[in-house]
C-alpha cells in the first residue's frame, strides 16, 4: 500500500512531484543534477522518497533508467503515481529550482521534528544537546553546488581581487602578528607552549584584542578559573598589578582606571565560559547559539573523549572535529596546545620548539593553517623575553616574534630581538664559520695527497 506522508503543504508536495516527474520525463540530463543535489531523506512524502531511492539504485549500477525500470522495481500500486507526476511537470527543464525547493521545505521540516523533540526532552541536557547539534547540522549543508570549473575559480578569483570591501583578517593587536598571520573565517589556529610560560595570558590578550576589534569573541576555559583570567585580564586592561589585586590593596588609581575600562568595554564582546567538561559537540552548540565568530579553547589536550581509546587517538579525534567545526561554521577555532620540551642536548642546550613537539597529537599540526609556538629565550628564567614562533603558515611566512613579558600587568609587549639572543646567534654563526672553514682545510689537504700520490714517475711503478 503506497501512503501519503508530507504534511508540509502544496509548495513542498509540488516540487518533490516535480522531481520525480522531471526524472522520468527526461532521465539522461536529470539523473546527474538529482542525485548529486537530492537525498532520500530531503522528501517528505514517502512515494516520492521511494520512487527517488529505486531511480538512483538503478542509476548507480548504470541500468537504463527512465519511467518504464523505475516503474518495474517498486509494486505496482507506483505506476499510478508516476503517471501523475509527469502529468502534473510541467517540463524537466527547471528540475534545479525544484530541487533546492525540496531541499529547502526539507530543512524545514527536520527543524520542526527537532523542535517537537526538543520540547519532550527539555529536562534531559543530553538529549537536548545532541537535538540542538542535529539542528546545526542541517544548517550547515549547503544547498549551492561546491564543484567549481576552472573557468568559474578564475572569474571568482577577479570578482574578490575587485571587491572594494576591506579584507576581514583577525586583528591579534600585534602589528608583527597581524603583518605575518592573516587568519580569516573558518580557520583552525593552534597556540603552543611549555607549562608555565604564559599561553593561558597571551591568550587572554589576544582575545580581548580581537574582541576590541569588533568580534565576537568566546573564551572555553578547562583549567583557568573565572577569578583568575579576571585577575589576569584586568591587571593587562586597566594595568592593575597582580600584587594588589592578590593583596586587595588597590589604590585609587586603579579603582579610577577600572571604572574607566568598564565604560569602555560596552561596546566588547567577549565572553568567558567554564566549559568544564564538555566535550566538542558541547563545544559546537554553544558556539552556534552565542553566534561567536572567534573562540579559543584553552586548552585542547583537556577536552574530554572516549575514555576507552588511547589519548593520542582521542586527541587526534578532536582536532579533527576542532578543523570541521571551523569550517563549517566558518567561525576561527585558536585551541591553546601544550608542549612536549625537547630534551637538552649534550652540552645542557634546548633545541627551538617545532609543530612535532605538540603533545599527545601530529594530527594538530596537519589540521591547523598556523602553529604558534612560545617558548622563553633564557629557559628557567620566566621574566626573559618570549620568543613566538610561526611554525606553519598556509597563507604567510614563517618567523619569529619577540616579545617583552610584564608578569606585574600579564602583558606582552612586543620587543627587538634581546641582546642576549643576539651575541648567542653570533657565537652560533662564528662557530660554524670556523667549523666549515676547518673543514676545508682537511678537505684541500686530502687532495693534495691524492695529487701527490698521482704524480709519480712511471719508473716507480713495479711492474
Amino acid at each position: 500500500m503506497v501512503t501519503n506522508e508530507n504534511q508540509n503543504g502544496g509548495k513542498a508536495l509540488s516540487a518533490e512531484m516535480a522531481v520525480i516527474g522531471s526524472l522520468c520525463i527526461d532521465p539522461d540530463p536529470v539523473a546527474p543534477i538529482v542525485f548529486h543535489k537530492l537525498r532520500p531523506e530531503d522528501f517528505g512524502d514517502q512515494r516520492y522518497r521511494n520512487i527517488f531511492r529505486a531511480g538512483r539504485e538503478i542509476w548507480l549500477e548504470r541500468k537504463p533508467l527512465d519511467a518504464v525500470t523505475i516503474a518495474s522495481a517498486l509494486d505496482d500500486a507506483y505506476d499510478q503515481v508516476i503517471a501523475e507526476a509527469m502529468h502534473m511537470t510541467p517540463t524537466a527543464a527547471n528540475v534545479d529550482g525544484y530541487a533546492d525547493i525540496v531541499i529547502e521545505e526539507g530543512k524545514l521540516r527536520r527543524l520542526r521534528d527537532i523542535g517537537m523533540q526538543l520540547s519532550l526532552h527539555l529536562e534531559d541536557l543530553t538529549t537536548a544537546q545532541k537535538l540542538l547539534t542535529e539542528a546545526e547540522a542541517v544548517f550547515s549543508r549547503q544547498g549551492e553546488d561546491r564543484v567549481f570549473s576552472y573557468k568559474d575559480m578564475l572569474e571568482r578569483y577577479l570578482d574578490r581581487q575587485n571587491d572594494t570591501k576591506p579584507l576581514d583578517f583577525i586583528d591579534w593587536g600585534i602589528p608583527k602578528l597581524n603583518e605575518n598571520v592573516k587568519i580569516s573565517q573558518g580557520r583552525f589556529v593552534i597556540l603552543g607552549a611549555p607549562s608555565s610560560v604564559g599561553k593561558t595570558a597571551l591568550a587572554l590578550q589576544l582575545a580581548y584584542n580581537i574582541a576590541k576589534s569588533g568580534k565576537r569573541v568566546g573564551f572555553f576555559s578547562y583549567e583557568t578559573s573565572q577569578e583568575d583570567a579576571g585577575d589576569r585580564m584586568f591587571a593587562n586592561t586597566a594595568s592593575v598589578a597582580m600584587a594588589r589585586t592578590k593583596t586587595k590593596t588597590l589604590s585609587a588609581l586603579d579603582f579610577e582606571a577600572l571604572i574607566h575600562e568598564g565604560d569602555a568595554s560596552t561596546g566588547i564582546s567577549f565572553t568567558l565560559e567554564d566549559s568544564g567538561d564538555w566535550t566538542v559537540d558541547e563545544l559546537r552548540a554553544r558556539t552556534l547559539a552565542m553566534q561567536y565568530e572567534v573562540i579559543f579553547i584553552d586548552y585542547v589536550q583537556i577536552i574530554p573523549g572516549d575514555p576507552r581509546k588511547p589519548r593520542w587517538e582521542v586527541v587526534t579525534d578532536i582536532s579533527m572535529k576542532l578543523h570541521r567545526m571551523a569550517q563549517k561554521l566558518g567561525v576561527t577555532v585558536i585551541a591553546l596546545s601544550q608542549i612536549t620540551s625537547p630534551e637538552k642536548d649534550k652540552k645542557g642546550k634546548h633545541r627551538a620548539l617545532t609543530k612535532e613537539d605538540l603533545r599527545e597529537s601530529q594530527q594538530l599540526s596537519n589540521d591547523a593553517e598556523a602553529v604558534l609556538l612560545m617558548d622563553l629565550t633564557t629557559q628557567g628564567d620566566y621574566r626573559s623575553e618570549r620568543e613566538l614562533r610561526i611554525d606553519k603558515n598556509k597563507d604567510g611566512d614563517r618567523g619569529r616574534i619577540w616579545l617583552k613579558f610584564e608578569p606585574q600587568y600579564m602583558r606582552f609587549t612586543p620587543c627587538e630581538k634581546p641582546d642576549h639572543v643576539k651575541s648567542r646567534e653570533y657565537h652560533e654563526k662564528m662557530t660554524l664559520i670556523r667549523r666549515e672553514r676547518e673543514q676545508q682545510k682537511r678537505d684541500e689537504l686530502t687532495q693534495m695527497g691524492f695529487e701527490d700520490l698521482g704524480s709519480g714517475k712511471s719508473d716507480d711503478i713495479p711492474f
